[in-house]
């Protein structure tokens, strides 16, 4: 890879994510969709051992009790906040006909929309709230006293905020592709030596907001898996329908 690579191309014109097949894409993703789907299928166990290995007998997610962890993960949360609220500002701005440079309303519009159809919508609104789905810490293989159940089977043993899908990690998702899209705005307002400190940070913090809800025991890694699946699917559509009409 050339050591330029993070400050052209694909982050070159990031707003408008230029060179993307949708039809490719979409043919990608649904055979994501199909392989977790059937991994996650014959082989749940697989849930438990990733949880399992985050797990002590005597001390639980242990990783869990750490406050530098629990810092990163508030930090990480709060910045799609920001995110969010500075899409509705770029938002705004545009409808008065002051849009921030490299920050229309369409950049501005797909980020908003993401959050607000992806973690917010679909994943909080819908799934978590009626799966039922016990989180890792809460079932029995971990000290718990609710039934472990696979990703694709509805259950019972979760009232609300349930596990599947993971809401944190459906929003760190986000985060990383607003990281793509806020990258030409970024570019000119900080020195050209800081933005691959930039596409580091960005990649570290969205890698992080999924990891560390498997780590806790907060949820199972297809939680995981399945919100990086679907938030990426609503990216696309929202891509094809209001960014590359921008191209």
């Amino acid at each position: 890879m050339r050591r330029a690579s993070c400050r052209a191309g694909f982050y070159r014109k990031a707003a408008v994510m230029p060179g993307i097949d949708h039809r490719r894409t979409a043919l990608w993703l649904g055979t994501a969709f199909a392989a977790a789907l059937a991994l996650f299928s014959f082989w749940p166990g697989l849930d438990i051992a990733a949880s399992a290995l985050f797990y002590r007998v005597d001390e639980g997610f242990w990783l869990s009790r750490y406050p530098g962890i629990q810092t990163l993960r508030h930090f990480i949360w709060d910045l799609s906040i920001a995110a969010v609220l500075f899409a509705l500002g770029a938002l705004i701005l545009a409808a008065i006909k002051r849009p921030l440079p490299e920050f229309g309303w369409r950049p501005a519009a797909f980020v908003f929309l993401l959050y607000l159809l992806g973690p917010v919508l679909l994943v909080n609104g819908v799934l978590k709230a009626h799966w039922g789905r016990a989180r890792p810490a809460d079932t029995t293989e971990f000290g718990g006293s609710l039934s472990f159940t696979p990703a694709w089977l509805p259950a019972d043993q979760c009232q609300s905020n349930c596990s599947f899908v993971s809401g944190e990690g459906a929003a760190a998702v986000a985060l990383a592709l607003t990281f793509v899209i806020l990258a030409p705005l970024v570019r000119r307002v900080l020195p050209g030596a800081l933005f691959p400190v930039y596409c580091v940070t960005g990649a570290f913090l969205s890698a992080a907001g999924i990891v560390l809800r498997v780590m806790t025991g907060r949820h199972f890694l297809s939680d995981t898996v399945f919100a990086a699946i679907f938030v990426l699917v609503i990216a696309l559509v929202l891509h094809r329908w209001i960014l590359a009409g921008s191209r």
